[in-house]
């Protein structure tokens, strides 16, 4: 076998996660000890020339190639699915085009182990109704976001009317299946939400929005702080529950656990950070309070407890939910 075809070989064996024995090497291809140490030698000036940032090293096992780069661990490349197909964000044109390119970062024998566990799934997969292509545009924003570059949107609204807006891209949030771009709007001096796949055209504005250090959307502190996607004022909302402690602090980032309740109605009193998050006996509760942004939004998961749920504050929520119980109501008879 000639040169160049042994050192493909080797290098291809390599890449698919294989540790080579010299002794096994000499055998395969019959040569010299001395002619795979130069093989090894020269791959590795090639790697070093193209800045691959991999190296072949020697160790026990045999030769190896490794990275002086994260690579991602087909454990993180199945999460990093598994999570992409259960949002169902992405059309399935492009979501096939992004499994593939995720699948392509590990070796072809993890790739083999990865696959039926997703193979199910990605078949079944049912995007949501848009069906728009989103990850150029999703990408253009980002780069507005980096650059603090004005542009001028095209957005068809819920009620299917189509506006022009002069915007400035400050954050790109997902939630509840949809991407949004958080921009900030001269004309109503606000941060507004604007669905990605509701964007229809966006170009360079002539005009340029500016914003000072100190006004900087955080899009950490207003992920943690939003339900639905419905904005709103920053309000403290206070409750009793009897359901899922764990899934009622997992919904909303910022509750604590501020009062506890056995089932007689007694208080008990909260010694620990160990005791103030566990789940209450049958019929006890807890009393909790969080930061939200709007009404609207955690309304709409406060309701979805049922009779799990009971509103302390602030009072135009508890009225707001009582109103729309009403409502509900309403539709049964």
């Amino acid at each position: 076998m000639a040169k160049n075809f042994r050192q493909l070989q080797i290098f291809y064996d390599l890449l698919n996660g294989a540790r080579l024995q010299k002794t096994d090497l000499v055998q395969q291809f019959e040569v010299s000890p001395r002619a795979i140490q130069r093989d090894i030698s020269e791959l590795n000036v090639f790697l070093a020339d193209t800045s691959a940032h991999q190296s072949i090293v020697h160790t026990d096992a045999g030769y190896q190639l490794v990275s002086e780069q994260h690579e991602l661990t087909p454990r993180e490349v199945l999460v990093l699915i598994k999570v992409l197909l259960a949002s169902r964000a992405l059309n399935k044109q492009e979501l096939n085009s992004t499994l593939r390119g995720l699948l392509q970062l590990i070796k072809t024998s993890d790739r083999k182990a990865v696959e039926p566990i997703i193979k199910n799934e990605a078949f079944f997969y049912e995007p949501v109704h848009h069906h728009q292509n989103l990850l150029n545009s999703l990408w253009d924003f980002s780069q507005a976001i980096r650059q603090k570059k004005t542009l001028v949107i095209t957005y068809q609204r819920r009620d299917k009317q189509t506006v022009t807006r002069t915007i400035l891209p400050e954050a790109i949030i997902f939630s509840e299946y949809y991407f949004y771009v958080v921009s900030y709007n001269e004309k109503y001096a606000s941060n507004l939400l604007y669905r990605a796949d509701r964007i229809q055209g966006y170009t360079t504005a002539d005009t340029t929005i500016t914003r000072s250090r100190a006004d900087r959307f955080e899009d950490g502190q207003f992920r943690q702080r939003i339900q639905f996607m419905y904005p709103g004022s920053l309000i403290t909302v206070r409750f009793q529950f009897w359901g899922i402690v764990e899934a009622a602090l997992d919904r909303l980032p910022t509750a604590r656990v501020v009062k506890r309740y056995l089932a007689n109605g007694d208080e008990e009193i909260i010694t620990d950070d160990g005791l103030r998050n566990r789940q209450p006996d049958a019929g006890g509760s807890v009393v909790i309070e969080a930061e939200v942004f709007g009404e609207r939004g955690v309304m709409m998961w406060l309701l979805s407890q049922g009779a799990n749920v009971r509103v302390l504050g602030p009072e135009s929520l508890v009225q707001g939910i009582g109103k729309e119980i009403e409502l509900m109501r309403k539709r049964y008879l």
